[in-house]
């Protein structure tokens, strides 16, 4: 098999993507599920919804999807309700070749639908395993789980959100467990990047469809004095460990960047990252009121987001590099008569959420197409695609792979397939973003 072209790969050439020496953007779908649902047998195997959901994400303009290329855990019979299963990595360095061939056959569907996939190779949260689950490994204790959505019960509940912090950070904090927690991370970046597809038989590190792998989804910081340089020296010896093994692809790091300047460099500064990562969560970041039905609350969000950009912007142009909108996402509308639950049914209205994913197409478009000091945003990702998949309607613990991980409700902030308004929003976003519109 001939070797493949630098061309063929998307690359950073200051603040801008290019490929085949034109500008390249991503207008992009969260799609954490593909791995599970791509493979062949198995209660998570649907890749006729996969093919459904990649033609649906297609026809609205949707050139890039994110997926996770990781998930750890044990293979009981009874897994815990906030955790994907079957997992990719039973322990450390043992894998389920099934669950590695669903990824597989995932990657393989891409170029068919001319897309390619961000591949996060963790995760801060225990959603799936997660960076929690390898320090419970080296320490042989319990994951403190913080908060979670109870399915039984249909409420959130679990323990504190900092003890939580405080132990998934100690994956690259702590200098007792640092040495094993790595080791074990490498080795499964090695086996990720260096896998060879079993449906095509290119190696990952030479596939196109690969746009850039993650080093983490939501790296967090870290509360003590060496935070800092901590953080910066795991981030730049992991980045350079994947560019020693595949110097092709972009590599970015999964970041929020919701905390500042400081951190954001910290978080990019490495030569090896050349793809700058940003998050913007209204809810989640207390930004957002989901039981106001007035303007008022969903308008003070796209303020606070219009500023997030232009900061974020700033400081890519800084660092001469160009950066994504990797996650953005707003539930359905949560006031009368669908108060509550039945808010996040499909039949819940999108009117806080649409004027949302608007406001952010046009931020991303300014600074896609801004003139003067150029603007370093390549595109942006929503969160997420549930497509076909639609939520349970009765309480149950049984996963339901909509586009809402299973560590909350399911539909909660799921784009389905019949959402046109909102896929409506999407498809105008990539139009404007086409460099023959500028």
């Amino acid at each position: 098999m001939s070797s493949p072209s630098t061309a063929d790969f998307v690359s950073a050439q200051g603040t801008r993507l290019v490929h085949h020496n034109q500008r390249h953007f991503i207008s992009g779908a969260n799609y954490w599920q593909a791995m599970n649902l791509g493979m062949s047998t198995g209660p998570s195997s649907s890749r006729q919804r996969v093919l459904a959901d990649l033609a649906t994400l297609s026809s609205h303009g949707i050139n890039t999807v994110r997926i996770l290329a990781a998930s750890e855990g044990s293979q009981s019979s009874t897994p815990p309700p906030d955790r994907m299963s079957p997992v990719l990595m039973t322990s450390p360095g043992t894998y389920d070749a099934e669950v590695f061939a669903g990824l597989d056959w995932f990657l393989a569907q891409l170029p068919a639908f001319n897309m390619t996939a961000v591949v996060s190779l963790s995760n801060f949260w225990t959603w799936s395993g997660g960076v929690a689950q390898y320090v419970s490994w080296a320490t042989n204790t319990a994951i403190p789980y913080p908060v979670q959505w109870d399915h039984a019960k249909q409420v959130f509940a679990g323990g504190d959100y900092q003890t939580f912090l405080d132990y998934a950070g100690r994956f690259y904090a702590d200098p007792a467990l640092y040495n094993t927690t790595q080791t074990w991370f490498l080795d499964h970046v090695r086996a990720v990047v260096l896998r060879r597809n079993t449906v095509t038989g290119i190696e990952y590190r030479h596939d196109p469809s690969i746009l850039a792998w993650e080093l983490m989804n939501e790296p967090q910081i870290i509360a003590s004095p060496s935070g800092h340089s901590q953080l910066a020296e795991w981030i730049d010896a992991t980045a350079a460990f994947i560019h020693s093994l595949d110097p092709l692809h972009l590599i970015t790091t999964g970041a929020e960047s919701k905390n500042g300047r400081q951190w954001f460099d910290t978080m990019h500064q490495s030569k090896h990252v050349t793809l700058a990562s940003c998050h913007f969560w209204p809810l989640n970041w207390g930004l957002y009121n989901s039981t106001d039905p007035s303007n008022d609350s969903v308008d003070f969000a796209i303020r606070k987001m219009q500023l997030f950009v232009r900061n974020i912007d700033e400081w890519s142009r800084q660092l001469q590099k160009p950066c994504v909108l990797f996650e953005y996402g707003l539930m359905r509308d949560n006031w009368g008569p669908d108060a509550g639950l039945r808010a996040y049914s499909p039949s819940a209205p999108v009117t806080h959420r649409n004027r949302f994913y608007a406001a952010v197409a046009d931020a991303i478009v300014d600074s896609y197409h801004a003139k003067g000091e150029e603007g370093t945003f390549a595109g942006a990702a929503f969160w997420a695609y549930a497509g076909t998949a639609r939520p349970p309607s009765v309480p149950t613990e049984q996963i339901s792979w909509t586009g809402d991980p299973p560590h909350e409700p399911p539909g909660w902030n799921s784009v389905y397939d019949n959402d046109t308004s909102t896929l409506s929003i999407l498809t105008n976003f990539a139009q404007r973003l086409s460099p023959h519109t500028s």
